[in-house]
């Protein structure tokens, strides 16, 4: 197989690990594959020093996990994994939205108005790729929902999120979203930002809570359809 990406060597080491990212998310490492060093150059076209850097920032993203004696490995996730981040997530971003009530600028809101809007459009637009399309739905997603946390005014609340909030989760659950999901995805969007804007933390908080759990759900339901399909396959 030829090179996925050249990339010159002088490109910054922040270059290497964006596009390192953007394969673990689209899962052409899979979770669970062994992610060598010498292999991961030859995709990228680069030395294995800057390798070994982004898989230490991956690492620290949650993208990646490294272990003694084995190296690094695609992270991996169990449907109890997905129970329990999703519990945390409603917890925690459930809590944001009940305290950016009371905080948000109208600046704020005019982003992730735009979001919104962003993604209630996107249902027309034609993109190149699939993968192009789920990337631009988990950045306008990803707008909307930091918007939120920053708003809420709590630093370690939104270092708790980035700590459980997987990335590659999230492009999962984009990817198998079919047009009714997306909808249903844009009303709960659409139901917080009016709440907020009408400073009513408590319903902010309850819609917030149900669209995680909405998210999670479909999630779940595809992820044990893979699950399946996989454990046939072996049969």
């Amino acid at each position: 197989m030829g090179k996925l990406y050249t990339i010159d060597e002088a490109s910054p080491a922040d270059q290497v690990y964006q596009h390192l990212r953007r394969l673990l998310i689209e899962g052409y490492y899979p979770p669970g594959a062994r992610l060598v060093e010498e292999r991961l150059a030859h995709d990228l076209g680069v030395s294995r020093t800057p390798v070994r850097q982004a898989l230490v920032r991956a690492a620290a993203e949650g993208l990646v996990q490294i272990f003694p004696n084995r190296g690094a490995v695609a992270r991996s996730f169990t449907i109890d994994d997905l129970l329990e981040m999703y519990d945390l997530r409603a917890l925690l971003e459930g809590h944001a939205a009940y305290q950016a009530a009371r905080r948000l600028t109208p600046e704020q809101i005019a982003q992730m108005e735009a979001a919104a809007t962003a993604l209630e459009e996107s249902l027309t637009y034609t993109f190149e790729r699939r993968e192009d399309e789920v990337h631009f739905l988990v950045e306008q997603n990803a707008r909307f929902h930091n918007t939120i946390a920053i708003a809420a005014g709590n630093r370690r609340l939104v270092e708790m999120l980035n700590q459980i909030v997987a990335v590659p989760l999230q492009f999962r659950s984009f990817y198998w979203y079919r047009t009714e999901e997306r909808r249903i995805s844009n009303f709960f969007h659409r139901s917080i930002l009016n709440a907020l804007r009408l400073g009513d933390g408590d319903r902010a908080r309850a819609m917030m809570r149900e669209h995680i759990f909405y998210g999670r759900d479909v999630l779940l339901q595809h992820q044990r359809a893979e699950q399946s399909v996989s454990a046939s396959c072996e049969e």
